[in-house]
């Protein structure tokens, strides 16, 4: 019998984690809001869209906001306010959600950037060898709640008129230097889908301080409020008399439910991002200590952040000849809640969607867009390759209590497979 729980010996993590009571005022609230509006019949348009349009543009300091029915959706009108003719580039990360293949829909290519081993993120370094006469904007996002370098992303940009789109799908609450992210680049896109550190269940919202940006995001996927529109390229389309009111068709309107239980859950986010980072540095302290182990990295910049993912960092080469397969399936027997990471995050010219040597039902898409696909199979991204296979996760503790106890446990096993760590070979 060895020490290790997988190789017979005692289980470290015996405790279990309390919810926090604030989770169940705030759901009980969503209850009682989203009840009201059902009873009322507000449930495909009502003023809480636009209450919440303000509220959410208010709190991160920019012009206009406009909900939309989720995040990948307020990405699309991004890119199809930046690209301006068919084939237009967008440097994005390859490391992200398969959102941004969005940019095709666009009418636009994605050129993919590696990405910095530590946050994750777009490496702003290279960067600036993907900018070609095509170019139109630098794509980031704030992978797991790590903001990205703003300032020098925002540099690069500048030198070359390029403009600056966030994806903070997995940063509610996530400041930069002081700034809210959202706020930083041209435009921020927020997903409001129900595993977000801020959720609708399923919604999105774009903010931006420019007026063509967001008239032209109206006109993507907005046709009611066409007539609205003050940019004179869209008279046009605003309808009268006999003629109807004309957009692109795609129709991202926000559901007034989902906007709802997202006005609640923005009363609550500082507080539970705070209490998730309470327990998230515990154990980072804790892991510091560890070898073969540490806490995700925070860079000097990152002055407020929550993770959607806590992904601790795994040194292979402290487990020579041992998988991190192995070691994860370890931490499961310790009662540690641990996957690889988060699905589907691999790096993305992997996926067959975006392979030009695999047939793929999206075929008409790149055909009717861009004429001819854009082949990625050989591309390398070794930055990307290496650090995603480094990385561990496990539970977040969002809207769990802190217990210094159970924290400690989760620290005891990772110590454990780090002494024993002979066992798993």
């Amino acid at each position: 019998m060895g020490k290790l729980a997988i190789t017979g010996g005692k289980k470290a993590v015996l405790k279990e984690l309390e919810k926090d009571p604030v989770y169940d005022e705030m759901v009980n609230e969503e209850v009682d809001a989203v009840s009201r509006l059902i009873k009322a019949r507000k449930i495909s348009r009502s003023h809480t869209v636009l209450d919440f349009e303000k509220e959410w543009a208010d709190y991160l300091g920019v012009k206009y906001s406009l909900a939309q029915c989720n995040g990948t959706s307020t990405l699309h009108a991004a890119y199809f306010g930046v690209v301006k003719e068919t084939g237009d580039e967008i440097i994005a990360p390859v490391h992200t959600h398969l959102s941004v293949a969005s940019i095709i829909t666009a009418g636009g290519i994605p050129v993919f950037c590696d990405i910095d081993p530590l946050t994750l993120n777009i490496a702003p370094e290279l960067i600036e060898e993907k900018i070609t006469s095509r170019t139109r904007a630098i794509s980031v996002t704030h992978c797991y709640g790590h903001p990205a370098d703003m300032d020098r992303i925002k540099d690069i940009a500048g030198k070359h008129n390029l403009a600056v789109i966030e994806d903070c799908s997995h940063a509610h609450g996530t400041e930069y230097k002081g700034k809210k992210a959202g706020s930083i680049g041209d435009m921020g896109c927020f997903s409001l889908q129900g595993q977000k550190l801020m959720t609708g269940g399923e919604a999105g919202i774009l903010s931006t301080g420019s007026l063509k940006y967001y008239e032209r995001a109206i006109f993507l996927g907005h046709f009611e409020r066409v007539n609205s529109l003050s940019l004179p390229e869209y008279r046009a389309y605003a309808g009268g008399g006999d003629t109807p009111v004309m957009n692109v068709s795609f129709k991202y309107r926000a559901h007034p439910l989902a906007i709802e239980m997202a006005r609640v859950e923005k009363k609550y986010m500082e507080h539970r991002n705070s209490l998730q980072m309470k327990s998230c540095n515990y154990i980072s302290a804790g892991l510091e200590k560890i070898d073969g182990f540490d806490g995700p990295f925070i860079a000097p910049y990152a002055t407020k952040l929550a993770w959607l993912n806590y992904l601790v960092r795994f040194y292979p080469e402290s487990f020579r000849g041992i998988t991190r397969e192995k070691v994860i399936e370890a931490l499961q027997a310790e009662g540690v809640a641990a996957t690889a990471g988060r699905a589907g995050y691999l790096p993305l010219v992997r996926q067959p969607l975006l392979r030009a040597d695999i047939p793929s039902p999206c075929s008409p898409l790149w055909d009717h867009y861009l004429k001819k696909a854009r082949d990625y199979s050989g591309d390398v991204f070794p930055k990307a390759d290496e650090s995603l296979d480094r990385r561990i996760n496990i539970n977040n503790f969002r809207d769990m209590l802190f217990d210094e106890e159970y924290l400690q446990q989760i620290i005891e096993a990772f110590c454990k497979i780090s002494m024993y760590r002979k066992e798993l070979m």
